[in-house]
């Protein structure tokens, strides 16, 4: 029987080989349509991509998208407001590009959650799991990012699902098997990238949990603008000597666990079984072939885009995520913090504004230009690139910050603040230029349309074509579906 053209003149199996490839005569946008569009029956809408900018830390949402011009002094702070491309709509001083841009994307001012704390505000986030436990450091549910991967893992072979030991870790070899079936060769990618921090997890404070460690991510904690960047572990030219000793490795993990006991075989199950399908591909990530080792190569842009990106850590950052979804991976983390301190974020900091960690406005001003170059030039990219539809891109932390600016010592910050915060959207289909709800006149809390993180969560989802009724099983055996609670937004959805 004849195959089906996915388009007249080209089959199925051409237009998946063109895609595959990277070659045909087609624009790369169009070629990840058809991508989609083949491994999916019935040419089915796009499965779609995301970026999360993870603003670890929480950002002040007077400082951001939802400034209190009129406010009283300890509540407005020193910024001012500046207008944008939306009549009557202002977002903060130091987001001029961002601001030309609000008509491309959307804003939710009305968020709110019931934790002011890291860790519970974090976990209620990024699970929308309100009031969870951390279970030895660890998410007791599935963070947004690793549920994503791992409902796309299952929906097409071409993903590559890394295991949390194939990461930038030195021991990136733990936890990998001999794959003991046939697996095609060249080029595989992840289907999960993070980019930033040092948690083999991905998303801070967040994790696969009980869906295992086939749901992580391939973990980058390199900084893309350094000259020399490089993955470890992922250096084109590895010699065959280094590739020859992980197998061995591997094959020697491989005949401890088939003569170990029952007890090692259950501690190292999750790593194993994560690795088992995907070893070969995972060995072509080591050796520095194929299109992994092309999308991570920052050195392939032209110094034009690189620099309006900007050429610190937040700005790579966003253009390796470009790169990365562009390049056919489903989902990008971003520990996305521009560098407002002058230390290159190593003190982990993030957007937690404190007044011991420094003056807040001071902060801002230095962090602004980073902030705002990277996000407008990674909106504007997305759409001249024809990916805006394919591709969502979510910025949002934990939770804004306290509207009253705490003086200490002389020194002006923002504490945490759960009651009010607000999020950025753009792309995935979604509608552009809304102003989502409201805050009160100082920004204490939603004053219209209150939403909370699970309907932004659902939201995504419904982006990403995600039934968040789809139940998996927790480590007690009982189905817990993907969000319990939470609607999309339909100002947004249609």
């Amino acid at each position: 029987m004849p195959e089906t053209p996915v388009y007249p003149g080209c089959t199925r199996r051409r237009a998946m080989a063109q895609v595959m490839t990277g070659m045909g005569a087609f624009s790369l946008p169009h070629i990840l349509r058809l991508r989609a569009e083949a491994a999916r029956p019935g040419g089915a809408a796009p499965q779609r991509r995301v970026i999360l900018l993870w603003q670890d830390g929480g950002p002040s949402h007077h400082e951001t998208f939802d400034p209190k011009p009129l406010a009283p002094a300890e509540y407005r702070g020193e910024l001012d407001a500046i207008s944008t491309a939306l009549p009557g709509v202002q977002f903060c001083e130091i987001l001029p590009r961002t601001a030309a841009l609000a008509d491309r994307f959307s804003v939710i001012r009305s968020i709110h959650q019931p934790s002011s704390g890291h860790v519970d505000g974090t976990h209620n986030f990024i699970t929308g799991y309100f009031g969870a436990r951390i279970v030895g450091g660890r998410s007791e549910y599935p963070d947004c990012a690793a549920i994503m991967h791992r409902i796309r893992s299952r929906q097409h072979e071409e993903a590559s699902p890394i295991s949390l030991g194939a990461s930038t870790d030195p021991n990136l070899a733990r936890g990998m098997r001999r794959n003991r079936r046939r697996l095609a060769t060249g080029g595989g990618l992840p289907g999960y990238v993070a980019l930033g921090g040092q948690s083999s997890i991905g998303l801070h404070r967040g994790g696969p949990a009980y869906l295992g460690p086939n749901a992580g991510p391939f973990q980058v904690s390199g900084d893309p603008s350094r000259p020399r960047f490089q993955v470890q572990n992922l250096q084109a030219g590895d010699d065959g000597k280094k590739l020859a000793d992980r197998r061995a490795i591997l094959a020697s993990l491989d005949r401890f666990v088939r003569r170990g006991t029952l007890r090692s075989e259950i501690d190292l199950h999750g790593q194993l079984d994560a690795a088992d399908r995907y070893t070969q591909q995972a060995f072509d990530l080591l050796s520095g072939s194929g299109r992994a080792a092309r999308a991570f190569d920052l050195s392939r842009e032209d110094r034009r885009t690189r620099e309006r990106y900007g050429l610190e850590t937040s700005g790579q950052q966003a253009l390796l995520a470009r790169r990365l979804v562009e390049a056919g991976v489903d989902v990008v983390a971003v520990r996305f913090s521009p560098d407002g301190r002058g230390d290159g974020d190593r003190s982990g900091i993030g957007w937690d504004d404190h007044a011991v960690h420094g003056n807040i406005f001071e902060v801002m001003r230095r962090r602004g230009p980073k902030f705002d170059r990277a996000v407008s030039a990674l909106i504007e990219d997305l759409d001249e690139r024809g990916l805006s539809d394919e591709v969502l891109v979510v910025l949002a932390g934990e939770f804004g910050r306290t509207p009253k600016v705490y003086v200490r010592k002389g020194c002006p910050g923002r504490e945490h603040w759960g009651p009010a915060g607000n999020v950025m959207m753009f792309g995935g289909g979604l509608a552009r230029g809304q102003i989502i709800g409201s805050t009160n006149d100082k920004g204490e809390r939603p004053a219209s349309r209150p939403l909370t993180p699970r309907d932004v969560l659902a939201t995504i989802y419904h982006t990403m074509g995600i039934d968040t009724e789809r139940t998996f099983n927790n480590v007690a055996g009982r189905p817990v579906p993907v969000l319990s609670e939470g609607k999309a937004i339909t100002e947004l959805t249609g």
